[in-house]
């Protein structure tokens, strides 16, 4: 009797835990192995500001997958080498995984800048300075961010607005430290960026721009007690919190010998070099691009399982990039490009870009529609649209938009949110819960039904188990169920 094929996982967060579940629906007799370096059980990283700002309990944000039972699960436990000649992974505690596949989901680092002060003579982060990547890294900030703490979060990115909010919600001062001119200056242009950080002083959230820290201040007992910036000014702060973006964790790969260049090369098949590694997630770099977001690590493991089980399965495009600010009381969606990359026309995608913006700065509301030979590749949507679902659909739909449909969303909402009365319908109800594919309709059966909370529609729908993107959807329709 064939003795069933072995694959390893390195790696037990989003990307591991999901490649597990995705083998284990093709092939229940695969033997799997998941090496987990972490020592509590998968969870939803992306939940982790919702932990931090006190929105949700730590409990809720553990995976319970189903389909990952019969794998062998070890936390705490570092791989440390590969050895690929022999197909077998060693570990930290002297142990030793034998493989006939191997998928590496090791993840992405947080990107911690050469500023003097951010590190001990360890080389670990020093005495009230915290990074926001991990549940550990979450429970040190909250260890941190006792009563009377003055916060700075050095980065305006999306990470590190969210955790600045999370700690404003917490009572704490706090000033974001961005190095630009305007926030979020990769997604947002300026009027936008200035219209988020409005918003932002108004929830206790004050953007210091052009913030260069040199160094940071300490007391002569090492405790922290500001930044001192390029022009000079001290800014007072006992918590540091960096959110300056991630790097690729392809180390392990790199000391393999597999090609490495900002993330694990891999080909359209998720394999790297060795075709009997695969990379998935933060870690693998597909076609030049590298992945950042969920359902990037969820198309890799798709693919991924699928090719290590000999599925047949279809082609799987990249997901349009979806992001949502998660801050209480800020309403930002961004899908594709924003930004419309150059003009004119381009092979595969024939039309000139047209941009539809408008913009209400009393009420804080922007909207920028990018599309191409009318086909939408990008948005930006401050302050709420009641099309965002349309959007993303008709985006990830790769489809050339109705006149109708054109129609509807070159307007801005009013002031309860509604558009006009003589706008289209739409065609057809888009998900709440993309990820779960989770209509609004199933939401209110469920209310209907006795869930009540976020925890009880999860728990009967699977919406906001995701990327957890619609869970402040979710609780508006439940907040609307009274």
């Amino acid at each position: 009797m064939t003795a069933p094929a072995r694959v390893v996982i390195i790696g037990n967060g989003m990307a591991g835990a999901r490649v597990a579940q995705e083998l284990r629906r093709r092939d229940p007799a695969l033997s799997l192995t998941v090496l987990g370096a972490e020592r509590c059980a998968s969870y939803n990283r992306v939940l982790l500001t919702d932990v931090l700002a006190g929105a949700i309990d730590e409990d809720e944000i553990y995976d319970r997958p189903a389909d990952q039972r019969g794998a062998r699960v070890h936390t705490g436990v570092s791989a440390v080498a590969v050895d690929r000649e022999r197909r077998t992974v060693l570990t930290a505690d002297g142990g030793s995984h034998p493989y006939d596949s191997l998928v590496l989901a090791t993840g992405s680092t947080p990107r911690i800048p050469e500023v003097p002060g951010l590190r001990d003579a360890d080389g670990e982060l020093g005495q009230g300075v915290a990074a926001f990547r991990t549940l550990d890294d979450c429970h040190r900030i909250l260890s941190l961010a006792g009563p009377g703490s003055r916060a700075l979060v050095l980065g305006g990115g999306l990470l590190g607005l969210e955790a600045a909010r999370a700690l404003a919600g917490r009572q704490l001062d706090v000033q974001v430290l961005h190095s630009g001119p305007a926030v979020l200056n990769r997604q947002l242009n300026a009027e936008a960026a200035g219209i988020l950080t409005r918003q932002l002083a108004e929830l206790g959230v004050t953007v210091v721009q052009d913030a260069v820290t040199v160094r940071l201040v300490r007391s002569a007992d090492g405790r922290l007690t500001g930044a001192e910036l390029a022009d000079g000014r001290v800014l007072p702060g006992t918590l540091l919190v960096v959110a300056c973006g991630v790097e690729a964790e392809s180390g392990l790969a790199a000391a393999a010998g597999l090609p490495v260049a900002d993330g694990i090369v891999v080909d359209e098949r998720m394999r790297t070099a060795d075709p009997a590694v695969y990379a998935i997630g933060d870690c693998a770099r597909q076609g030049g691009r590298a992945a950042r977001l969920v359902d990037d690590a969820w198309a890799h493991a798709r693919i991924a399982a699928d090719a290590i089980t000999g599925a047949q399965g279809g082609p799987v495009l990249p997901p349009p990039a979806v992001t949502r600010l998660k801050a209480e009381d800020i309403d930002l969606t961004l899908i594709g490009e924003p930004e419309p990359a150059g003009g004119g026309q381009e092979a595969g995608e024939p039309g000139a870009v047209e941009v539809l913006t408008d913009t209400d700065q009393a009420a804080g509301r922007y909207q920028r529609i990018v599309l191409r030979g009318g086909r939408i590749t990008g948005a930006a949507l401050l302050g709420g649209h009641p099309d965002t679902g349309l959007l993303i659909k008709a985006c990830a739909d790769r489809r050339v938009l109705t006149e109708a449909e054109r129609g509807r969303l070159a307007r801005l909402p009013g002031p309860r949110g509604e558009l006009a009365p003589d706008s289209p319908e739409p065609e057809a109800e888009p998900p709440v819960c993309y990820c779960r594919n989770v209509s609004e309709r199933r939401i209110r059966e469920a209310c209907g039904a006795g869930a009540r909370t976020v925890a009880a529609i999860a728990r009967t729908t699977r919406a906001t188990t995701g990327c957890g993107i619609c869970r402040s959807k979710v609780k508006q329709l439940l907040k609307s169920a009274g």
